[in-house]
């Protein structure tokens, strides 16, 4: 049984608090609690965008698939399910099997830039391996600002769509895959300097025109 990452979306009701001492924040540290009680458990990372403070990231790494699937098989996952209800709108999750694994650079860096490119072809995992390689050569020659290292990896379920189709109700009848990006940055003005050199302009062809589509935002991400 690999790990894996799940990767959970989830949209957040108006006015919820994450932290301190409300309701929301109660709620958030049961199903936090939860989550750790579980079988197959490994860590978990979360964080708001930094673009979209409606939407919270929740990143587990499980022993495998199956782990995560006990759990929602078990007869505590209805409770879960009505404790975390009382801050989400809904939730959107796959699983992917990240390089390296366990993604530690969602704890080592400040910010990271989450990307998801959706029905990639063939090519593109071992693109997006070509890229993180090419970053990290240049991380290490001094060459990129602000860059601490990155993290990829492939959904395990076919038919995974975007988070916004889904919010739109648009998803369903897709039938590829995802590859999702986890990079680190010192900050979000880092990332987006970087995107301004010939160094981004000189790879980023290794991640375009071989997809149907990417999202593309910065998360701060709290270790638990």
């Amino acid at each position: 049984m690999a790990p894996v990452t799940e990767i959970a979306y989830i949209s957040l009701k108006p006015g919820i608090q994450l932290t301190g001492s409300s309701d929301g924040a109660k709620a958030w540290a049961d199903t936090i609690k939860t989550i750790q009680a579980q079988d197959g458990y490994q860590r978990l990372h979360w964080g708001v965008s930094l673009e979209n403070k409606s939407l919270l990231m929740l990143l587990i790494d499980w022993d495998g698939v199956g782990s995560h699937q006990k759990f929602m098989d078990d007869p505590s996952y209805g409770p879960f399910k009505k404790t975390l209800g009382l801050i989400m709108e809904g939730v959107h999750l796959f699983h992917i099997t990240p390089t390296p694994f366990p993604p530690t650079i969602l704890s080592e860096a400040p910010v990271i830039e989450f990307c998801a490119f959706y029905s990639p072809d063939a090519s593109f995992l071992g693109n997006m391996s070509q890229f993180v390689s090419i970053l990290e050569g240049d991380r290490k020659a001094g060459k990129i600002d602000g860059y601490y290292g990155g993290s990829y990896g492939e959904s395990v379920e076919e038919g995974v769509v975007k988070h916004a189709e889904i919010l739109d109700g648009k998803g369903g009848g897709e039938t590829g895959k995802a590859v999702v990006g986890f990079l680190g940055w010192e900050s979000k003005e880092k990332h987006l300097a970087f995107r301004e050199t010939e160094l981004f302009r000189e790879n980023i062809g290794l991640l375009r025109g071989n997809n149907r589509g990417a999202e593309v935002f910065h998360v701060k991400f709290a270790a638990v």
